[in-house]
């Protein structure tokens, strides 16, 4: 069994004080970031979990818990590199953000790593971000994202922070594996791993950037954003006719099929904003995986996607399209 395998297992026996002591060993043997390693593994573990249906909500919190208590005991153990020259790093997840361990553990890091970080947690405001940073201007804001379905917050954070002249450098796995959806939102740099960030950072210590500007049009998307409830109430009384067992669905039942329609439309909200096909195709695929998991037929998410299309206002062409390219993507996998 691998390392984060034998920790996973500590916390699900409420073994909570042995899980913590082989982080803390990891911590003290190879470092703050072996730790942060393995805590990642840890919860990439926990959501694979959830995502087959083995563990529920309740369980994905009980392991987070444990986890965030873990990477505090492992910080302690860290040694402080000597202080970083040039000023404060701002770090915070986009608005509707509530993901919020990698950020966290991207800012002990940095902190670990001689760096001045204030961490403002999940889910900050823009508002309340660009007059927390207005107030004492940093060095940057790095802005955490880890669903593509909260890229619109990230825009505003990112429009927040250019507000008040700080450059902002963008994170998490909603952006992908390369910039260019960062870049897409504006952000004026992207990062995928601690040394490429302190990379950046330092660089605008000694040479602040020229802020960026969006390379997408957010209008498409927020157009297709105000159709959306309008989009969803009239799918839910479409699939009722075509999805005779809906009729049996418990009121929980019927919100979350109402939520499961609403994501794929926000997802593709946020291929629009990105200008990137990649973020409904692949979530095709997650959330079919989540549906067979609990026992749904095979049918139903091209389906609803189906549904989705015979529901469309006109004007919402692109809309449309992606939404193909999602149900494409699902009949691909058969």
């Amino acid at each position: 069994m691998s390392q984060a395998g034998t920790v996973l297992e500590l916390i699900q026996a409420r073994r909570r004080d042995d899980a913590l002591e082989l982080v803390r060993s990891a911590a003290r043997d190879a470092g703050l970031a072996a730790a942060v390693k393995l805590l990642a593994e840890v919860q990439q573990a926990v959501g694979d979990l959830w995502q087959q249906n083995e563990l529920t909500v309740a369980d994905e919190h009980a392991a987070t818990a444990v986890v965030d208590l873990a990477l505090a005991a492992a910080c302690l153990e860290a040694e402080r590199r000597p202080h970083a020259p040039g000023g404060t790093v701002v770090v915070a997840c986009a608005e509707e953000e509530w993901h919020v361990m990698p950020a966290r553990m991207f800012a002990e890091q940095l902190t670990a790593a001689g760096w001045d970080v204030v961490f403002l947690g999940a889910s900050t405001p823009a508002e309340h971000l660009q007059r927390f940073v207005a107030a004492e201007p940093p060095a940057a804001v790095a802005v955490s994202c880890t669903v593509p379905l909260y890229l619109h917050g990230a825009r505003r954070a990112i429009a927040a922070s250019h507000a008040v002249g700080v450059p902002v450098l963008a994170g998490g796995a909603a952006f992908g594996t390369a910039p260019n959806r960062a870049a897409a939102i504006g952000a004026d740099a992207w990062a995928s791993t601690l040394d490429g960030a302190v990379a950046t950072l330092s660089r605008w210590v000694s040479n602040r950037p020229p802020l960026a500007a969006p390379l997408v049009d957010d209008a498409p998307a927020l157009a297709a954003g105000a159709e959306r409830p309008m989009i969803v109430e009239r799918a839910m009384s479409a699939l009722a006719s075509r999805y005779p067992p809906l009729a049996d669905y418990t009121s929980g039942q019927l919100a979350r099929t109402r939520e499961d329609l609403d994501y794929i439309l926000r997802f593709a909200e946020a291929s629009l904003l990105t200008g990137d096909d990649s973020i409904i195709t692949s979530f095709a695929s997650w959330l079919k995986s989540v549906l067979a998991a609990r026992g749904l037929p095979d049918g139903i998410l091209p389906l609803g996607i189906g549904v989705l299309q015979e529901c469309l206002p006109e004007g919402l062409n692109q809309v449309d399209r992606l939404l193909t390219a999602m149900k494409t993507a699902t009949a691909a996998e058969q």
